[in-house]
Parts: structure tokens; sequence; C-alpha cells
């Protein structure tokens, strides 16, 4: 039995809508907690005169979306991290002033196993923007919500 698909008109309306700003002001304590934390984990990439890596922007895209009031559908009460990618156009400064911008890029659905049941994809892409209107970086995220096959109760 095919079941419905939950991508109503609603949540396709939500793609493309941008949320934000979310404002950080960077400054020398962040980067000097930011670089001890990446060097702590042994990535490497420790700041080098008040620079650091973009990451100091978006750790998580999901995350960073709901600072900037991005509100992702979750149909179901389980969800997973589908994983996360990054562009980076420079490095972000001590006293850099950084907006970040949230959007949905795309919803899709599919049947997973029968452990997951349906599943909602959710793409969600964050823009980083500094005092000068530059683009520094913009990561991008899949969110999966999903209702759960095998352990849910059925409807009589």
């Amino acid at each position: 039995m095919r079941q419905e698909s939950i991508i109503a008109d609603e949540l396709r309306a939500r793609i493309g809508v941008e949320k934000g700003p979310y404002l950080i002001n960077v400054e020398v304590g962040d980067l000097r907690r930011f670089s001890e934390a990446v060097r702590h984990c042994g990535e490497g990439g420790a700041a080098v005169e008040g620079v650091v890596p973009p990451t100091l922007f978006c750790p998580d895209p999901i995350i960073a979306a709901d600072l900037c009031g991005l509100e992702r559908p979750r149909p179901w009460k389980y969800s997973i991290d589908g994983g996360s990618e990054w562009q980076f156009h420079r490095s972000v400064r001590a006293g850099d002033t950084l907006r970040l911008y949230s959007r949905i890029v795309d919803l899709y659905e599919k049947h997973g196993s029968a452990k997951t049941g349906r599943m909602l994809f959710t793409i969600i892409e964050v823009r980083c923007i500094d005092q000068e209107g530059e683009l520094v970086g913009t990561g991008r995220s899949t969110a999966i919500a999903y209702e759960g096959g095998e352990n849910r109760e059925e409807a009589a």
C-alpha cells in the first residue's frame, strides 16, 4: 500500500526562504579557543596571527540554521544527521562581524528500511557574509527525519 507523500505545498513553500541574520562578532578570545579546540582534537590548523579557518562560523549547519531562526520540518520524532560539507572563501579574523543566513534548498522523501520507515531529507544551506558583504563560506547539511518502522505501533 503506497502512502501519500508528506511533502505538501506548505512544506514546499519553505524551500528557498532565507532566515537570519545571526550575528557573530569575532574576538581574539574566540580565535584562541577555537584554535586550542582544533589542536586538542588533533586536526592542526592553529590560529596564525589572529586568523582561523572559516569553520569557526559554522561547526554544524543544522545548529547554525536553528540560530538563524530556520524551522526545519520534523514530521516524526526520530532524526539522524545525514552529513555536512563546507566551501570556504576566506579566513576569519579578529574584528570580523559575520552574518549567517540559512535556508532550506531541497526536501525529498524516501522509504528506508523496515526499521526506519519513511524518511524526510531536508537539505539546509548556511551562508556566512562578512562586514564588507563578502562571502566567507557556505555550509550545507542534510537533516533526516524518519518515522520508525518496526518499533512503531500500527493503528488497528
